[in-house]
C-alpha cells in the first residue's frame, strides 16, 4: 500500500476548520480506551490540545514535503522523551487518532482512506521513535573520569 498523498490532505483539510474540538475527541477516545496513558498527561489538557491539533494540520498539509515533515518529526520524538513516551505507546496514539478522523470524517473515511493514513502515521511513528532512540543511543555516554570531580580540599 502506498499513501495517497491528495487523500490524507483532503482529510486534513477536512478537519482544519474544526479546530480544537477534533483534538478534544482524540484525547477522550485515547483515555477511555487506554486509561493507561492519561498519567503521562498534564491535569490541563488545553495547550495540549492545541500542540495535538497542529501537528496532525502540519502532518496532512506536508505529507509530501519531507524536507519540511522528516525534521519535524525527528523533533517530535526527541522532544518525547522527556515525557516518557516509548515504542508501545505509538500504536495507541495511531488507533486514537485514525478512530478521531473516521469520527469527523464520515462517508468520507474510506477504506482507501484509512490505508493512507495508517501508512502514513506507521512512516511518521518509526521516524520519531527512531529518532529517539538515536538521541539515546548508549554510544552517545561519554563516561565520567577523575577530571570531572573537583580535588579534595
Amino acid at each position: 500500500m502506498t499513501i495517497n498523498i491528495t487523500l490524507i490532505k483532503q482529510s486534513g483539510a477536512a478537519v482544519q476548520d474544526l479546530g480544537v474540538q477534533v483534538a478534544e475527541y482524540f484525547y477522550n477516545y485515547m483515555f477511555s480506551h487506554f486509561p493507561e496513558v492519561r498519567s503521562m498527561f498534564p491535569g490541563d489538557m488545553s495547550e495540549q490540545r492545541v500542540r495535538l491539533f497542529n501537528s496532525v494540520i502540519l502532518i496532512a498539509t506536508n505529507i509530501d514535503t519531507l524536507e519540511v515533515l522528516v525534521p519535524y518529526l525527528k523533533e517530535l520524538g526527541v522532544g518525547h522523551i522527556k515525557y516518557d513516551t516509548r515504542p508501545e505507546h505509538y500504536p495507541i496514539v495511531g488507533k486514537s487518532l485514525l478512530n478521531t478522523l473516521k469520527h469527523f470524517l464520515g462517508a468520507a473515511w474510506t477504506r482507501e482512506m484509512a490505508e493512507s493514513w495508517i501508512e502514513a502515521y506507521n512512516l511518521a511513528a518509526t521516524v520519531c521513535i527512531e529518532a529517539a532512540y538515536e538521541a539515546m543511543a548508549p554510544s552517545r555516554f561519554v563516561p565520567v573520569t577523575i577530571d570531572d570531580v573537583p580535588p579534595a580540599i
